[in-house]
């Protein structure tokens, strides 16, 4: 049997509609692929179709009570035994011949991460813009060109293939009942990250479903609210502590400022008072460059101002 390069893990939860597309955009006939299925307590029969895929001998199903998308993501990753680990969504899909397209470039050289771009109706959020190919980064130095280019960079889990003993070693485990843990969990891996190559290509699908988050009326989005204040305050504090060159550290503190500002207007942070007064003002203000600070001072005056400034500003953009 050939040695496993890459592990494709894939949380499953009511995702019945999807994931049959899903794991046939993953298929590859190398050998040097393992796909691990994670079912997280699916009620609509997503486990039983997880189960169908067990005839394969490189496919693993394992089932558990429902945890969240976190804990079945590090459930995966505990089972993989691949070089490499791959997280991929169950209701998303990959271009054909991607997997083996990965497994083949991450054989060519060792890295701690392997960077790709993905495509979610025309956005440019998931495009590395400035990286360059076959060019050794470390991660740091991925986030520092990318704020050069466009002031921001993506965080999103699926954009990348991970070592996994660079994971295990380092601890990095998705937190537990934490919505939004790519703002988290890939910001701490890219800090650590030694050895990052970009591989320039849309390989990934991102799919946008009804009912998203950005239904903001129709959702009540407390705790999307808190676990997103978490994360932007445990960022800040620990990019102090782990990023000494202090430019770059201020900038990437600006931008989870401009996240936060972000989330505060789209998520109308107004609407849940006990949660409006726990948006850490001081920090936003310290840490808020360019035309940020002006929204941060408007914040600092109103919330609701700010968020109706915010809009005003979408609005006029939009009409450009």
């Amino acid at each position: 049997m050939k040695d496993i390069w890459l592990s494709v893990v894939i949380p499953v939860y009511n995702v019945k509609s999807y994931l049959a597309e899903c794991m046939e955009s993953l298929s590859d006939n190398s050998g040097r692929v393992e796909w691990i299925l994670v079912d997280d307590g699916s009620e609509d029969g997503s486990g039983e179709l997880c189960d169908s895929y067990q005839n394969h001998p490189a496919v693993t199903v394992i089932h558990q009570a429902n945890a969240g998308l976190s804990a079945a993501r590090n459930t995966g990753l505990l089972a993989a035994v691949g070089k490499y680990v791959l997280f991929v969504d169950a209701d998303d899909t990959m271009t054909a011949g991607s997997v083996g397209r990965i497994a083949g470039y991450l054989g060519q050289q060792h890295m701690d991460v392997l960077l790709f771009d993905a495509e979610a109706d025309g956005s440019m959020y998931y495009v590395h813009d400035g990286l360059e190919e076959q060019h050794c980064y470390t991660g740091t130095e991925c986030i520092a060109v990318q704020l050069r280019k466009r002031k921001d960079y993506p965080t999103t889990v699926w954009l990348g293939a991970y070592r996994r003993e660079f994971l295990l070693a380092q601890g990095f485990y998705f937190e537990p009942g934490l919505l939004h843990e790519d703002e988290l969990w890939t910001q701490r891996v890219l800090i650590q990250a030694r050895q990052v190559y970009y591989l320039p290509e849309k390989l990934y699908h991102y799919r946008r479903r009804c009912g998203s988050i950005t239904d903001t009326a129709q959702k009540d989005l407390r705790p999307h609210i808190r676990d997103l204040q978490y994360i932007f305050s445990v960022l800040l504090t620990e990019l102090d502590a782990k990023i000494p060159d202090r430019k770059l550290r201020r900038r990437m503190q600006a931008n989870i400022v401009r996240r936060y500002l972000h989330m505060i207007a789209r998520m109308q942070v107004w609407r849940y008072p006990e949660l409006e007064r726990q948006i850490d003002k001081k920090s936003i203000r310290h840490y808020a460059a360019g035309t940020d600070r002006c929204r941060a001072l408007i914040l600092t005056v109103s919330t609701r101002l700010y968020g109706a400034a915010d809009a005003l500003l979408r609005h006029n953009k939009r009409q450009k």
